[in-house]
Formats: C-alpha cells, structure tokens, sequence
C-alpha cells in the first residue's frame, strides 16, 4: 500500500485497526496478485491450448491489474464508488472465466479474503452469500438440480464460520477502536485541564502582583510624596519660623515610622507563603496571632478539628481568604475585637469573619483599591463555592465550600 496514505486508515470503517489493516493489506496484495498470475500461467500450460484458454488467461491478468490499480497501487481505503467498480468489475471477470473454464472456480476466496479486509458487514455478508452461491452453481455446472446437498451445506458453513469469525474480530476491532478514541478524547482534555490550571495560575500571580503594586503605591507612595512635600515645607520654615520647623520635623518622624511599618506589612504580606506541609488550622491560630499583635486587634479563632482534613484546594482557598480579610481589617476597619468561624458539615465547610469596625462602603468590591475582595471571590467561586459580604455592627465575611 502507499505509504503517503496511512493517515487514512483512522476510518472508523475499518473492520480492523488501522496497523493490522497495513499488514492486512499487504498480504492480501501479496496473495491476490500471486493468485491472479498464477492462474493465468497454469491456464496457458493446459493441453490443448484453445481460445478459451487464452481469453480466461487474460482474464486473470485484467483481474490482477484491476486489483492493483484499484487497491494494491493505491489506498486500501477507498470511496464506495470505486469498491462497487472494482468488486463488480472483478467478479463479472471471474464468472466469465468460470463460464469458459470452470477450473477457476477457486479464484473466488481471494476475492473472499479482499471483502473481509476493505468491506463493512453490510457488505461483506451478501458479498461473500454471493460467491459462495455462484461456486456451488459453478461445481454444478450451472444446474440446480445437479447440485450436491452435502458440497452445499459444506459450502454453507463454510461461509457461515468465515462470517462469524468476520463480525467477532470486527466487533473486537471497533471497541478497540472506540477506546482509543476515548482515551485519546481523555488526554486532550487533560491537556486542555493542565494548560487552563497553567494560565489560571498565571492570572493569580499577575493579579498578585497587580495588587501588591497597588498597595504599595497606595501606603508608601503617598508616604514619601508626603515627605518631600513636608521637607520643603520645613526647609523654608527654618529660616522665619524654627520652632515650627522642628515640630514638622517630630511630625516627619512619626510619619516615616508609619510607613515602615506599611512597607514591612507589604512585604510581609508579598513573602507570605501558602499553606505547604502546615495543617489549616494551625495555621489560621498563628495568622491570627500574628495580624492581632501587629495591629493590636483582639482576634478569636475557632477552627473545627476536621478543617484539618480538607482537600489541598480547599484548604489553600480558605486560608488565602482567611489572609485577605485580615489584611483588610487591618488596614481599613478600624476595630478592636475580630472572630474568625471554621467549621466543617456534612457536604459543606463554611467560614465567617466577623469584626466590630466601621463595616465596609457601599459596592465595596467594585470601588477602586479593592481587588483583593475580588481575588477572594474568584477563589471561593472557583471550587464552586459563594461568598457573602455584610454590614452587622461590623463587616461580615461568610464563605461556604460544597465537599464532594
């Protein structure tokens, strides 16, 4: 067979996979030609040589061309058009050789053996009900009443056993087949899965940074131009007014430590790293512990003893959100007492941040400087969760998880 043409074999048509149908293939090219010339030699060989023999002879050779042109020259998978020319053609051929020289009646398993390889069972059963009942007439001469009973139901399950073989190995050919495919739908979308995750992480670490330039525009931006505006100010000042000067100079002081503390906040809050080998409860105490003794809140965790068994993605989302809504209590709220809820139910785990500050503004989310609530709900709504935000002498922060 051509080897330009192999890409066609994928054909769910085929009765077999598309590598035994090359092997398939060749044999049957090997065998058929050998069979198609072998006949037209041993025909010239008889005695006495009439035109019969010349004309069946040539016969076997036009069936071998046929053959090669339409199949072994070409592809093996080939449209119906030209199946039903080669078929038809062919076995019009044969029957003409077996009317003028009945020996060639045997021709007829090649053309058995090409059905079984490029026909579907539609088909190759008639086909093959067709040659067998042609052979029977053949070895009869043509006469319905000489037929042997025992020559034809030899014949008969010969061709019922050669069928039943067909359609088992076909069978197994297409689930084989349907498998393949399968599997290869399967790793498609798991490649799909994996480039979707790569740029889904690839989002975060952009909204990341987005974020944390944001923040730092916002405290030490605002800071430093503070500074200079205030530097000016006193370097005039010192010439009318020094006492002034000097106390611009305290306020300067006061300033500059406020936005250290800012600046380590933020660089604390860009080195934070996510949960790793931690278990999520510990983990959400010393958060806690940590926010409530920089920024002199009194926090209250209460984490359920089962958070600690919570899928990797849950656990990390919940932590992230648990992080984020400290860092805004922190920096916006303005208040003193703070409780953090972990609890774990049946098909849910739900968590709740609860402060006792100045709530948060109307459509907070889509106000500038807030993309970090944002963040939070693309999290949360990503495992297929919600979260809800509320004022109840306070800010509320409730988010629940589905468990599968």
């Amino acid at each position: 067979m051509s080897q330009n043409h192999t890409s066609d074999l994928s054909n769910s048509n085929l009765p077999m996979p598309a590598r035994y149908m090359q092997m398939y293939g060749r044999f049957w090219d090997v065998v058929s030609l050998l069979i198609f010339g072998f006949t037209a030699i041993t025909t010239l060989t008889a005695e006495p040589l009439t035109w019969r023999e010349y004309v069946v002879s040539g016969l076997c050779i036009l069936q071998g061309v046929l053959y090669f042109f339409t199949i072994a020259g070409g592809r093996w998978i080939k449209s119906r058009q030209r199946l039903a020319m080669y078929f038809i053609g062919g076995l019009a051929m044969w029957l003409l050789s077996n009317w003028l020289n009945p020996l060639t009646w045997w021709l007829a398993f090649a053309y058995f053996g090409q059905m079984f390889g490029v026909l579907p069972p539609q088909a190759v059963i008639p086909g093959t009900a067709f040659i067998m009942i042609c052979v029977t007439l053949i070895i009869s001469d043509w006469q319905f009443s000489a037929i042997d009973s025992g020559a034809a139901i030899g014949f008969f399950f010969q061709w019922l056993a050669g069928n039943v073989l067909y359609l088992f190995i076909f069978g197994i050919a297409r689930t084989s087949r349907q498998r393949a495919g399968l599997i290869q739908k399967l790793e498609a979308a798991q490649r799909e899965l994996e480039a979707a995750r790569q740029q889904d992480a690839e989002l975060a670490t952009l909204r990341e940074r987005e974020r944390v330039a944001r923040d730092l525009h916002d405290s030490l931006g605002h800071s430093l131009v503070a500074l200079s505006v205030q530097l000016e100010a006193i370097q005039r000042l010192y010439k009318v007014d020094p006492e002034r000067a000097s106390a611009q100079v305290d306020e300067l002081k006061n300033l500059t430590r406020a936005s250290m503390d800012e600046l380590r906040r933020s660089l604390a809050g860009l080195r934070a790293p996510g949960l790793g080998e931690r278990k999520l409860g510990e983990a959400l105490q010393t958060l806690c512990v940590d926010v409530g003794q920089r920024a002199h809140l009194e926090i209250r965790c209460d984490a359920d003893e089962h958070v600690n068994t919570l899928p990797l993605a849950h656990a990390e989302t919940l932590w992230r959100v648990a992080q984020e809504a400290l860092t805004n209590v922190e920096r916006h709220a303005q208040a003193r007492h703070v409780t953090v809820t972990l609890k774990v139910e049946t098909h849910t785990v739900l968590m709740t941040i609860q402060d006792d500050g100045r709530g948060l503004p109307p459509n907070a989310e889509n106000q500038s400087g807030h993309f970090g609530l944002r963040g939070m709900r693309e999290r949360v709504e990503g495992l297929g969760g919600t979260l809800t935000l509320s004022n109840n002498n306070g800010s509320n922060l409730r988010v629940s998880l589905p468990l599968f």
